[in-house]
This record gives structure tokens, C-alpha cells and sequence, in this order.
């Protein structure tokens, strides 16, 4: 990005990232309280830079949720690449059938489907509530 000049500096470009990295309405609450069950082995995968990874992990409190991140930066694997939720299953040793991997993205969804675990693509907080509900999943 600064290959060229720019009429914003690295640091405040920086800022600026930070700054749009919100959570959406009531999904921390939820998986705070799927978390505080007991019920339930947490994880999470995702593409991000460290940075930005490691931000939102501190800023949200997400060790706090999640027992393991498989982070594109840490791992070397990135969705929708099937290999990212195959080391997530033979890391963890769970049975496909009895993991659920939400998104928003349905091009993220395959590579989880076709390992077999269950998959829900997330359209809103209430939907996915319902879904998982669907699935013995809840509070």
C-alpha cells in the first residue's frame, strides 16, 4: 500500500483498521455464554494478519471463548482451503459429525461440509441461534 506516497501515514492507517474491527450485535454475548456452559469445545478459524489477529483476540477477550484459534497467520492455511479444517479436526481428534463450523461466507462452508462436519452459514444472530438449536446447541 505505501509503494506509492500517501496523504494518510502507516500509523494512522493502522489506527483506521483497528478502529472498523467491531463485534456484530450479541454474537459475544452468545458465544460467551455457549463458552461459560462447559458444554462445548470452541474454536475458531479465520483469515487475518497476525495483527489484527492478535488485536481481536485481546480487544474482544477471545481466549476467553475459544480453546484454540487456527488463524490463516498462524497456521499457513486459509479458507476455503480444505486443509485448514481438516488440521483443526486432527488437531482436536473431534469426529467431523460433531463439529459445527459457522460463516457467513458460503464458499467457506465446502471445505467443512465436505470433511463432514456440520456447517451453518450465518445470516443473523436469531438464525443462528436457530440453526444450532437444530443441532442440541445452546446456553
Amino acid at each position: 500500500m505505501f509503494y506509492i506516497p500517501r496523504s494518510f501515514t502507516r500509523d494512522g492507517f493502522r489506527a483506521f483498521m483497528l478502529d472498523l474491527s467491531q463485534p456484530l450485535p450479541g454474537r459475544l454475548p452468545f458465544a460467551q455464554a455457549l463458552a461459560n456452559s462447559g458444554k462445548y469445545f470452541m474454536r475458531t478459524i479465520n483469515n487475518e494478519s497476525r495483527e489484527l489477529n492478535n488485536y481481536r483476540i485481546e480487544k474482544f477477550a477471545l481466549r476467553g471463548i475459544f480453546r484454540v484459534f487456527y488463524s490463516s497467520c498462524f497456521v499457513g492455511l486459509r479458507k476455503p482451503e480444505r486443509d485448514i479444517y481438516r488440521t483443526a479436526l486432527e488437531t482436536t481428534q473431534f469426529p467431523a459429525d460433531q463439529c459445527c463450523f459457522l460463516d457467513d461466507r458460503a464458499i467457506n462452508l465446502e471445505g467443512a461440509a465436505q470433511l463432514g462436519m456440520h456447517t451453518i452459514q450465518v445470516q443473523s444472530l436469531e438464525q443462528m441461534k436457530s440453526e444450532l438449536a437444530k443441532l442440541g446447541v445452546g446456553a
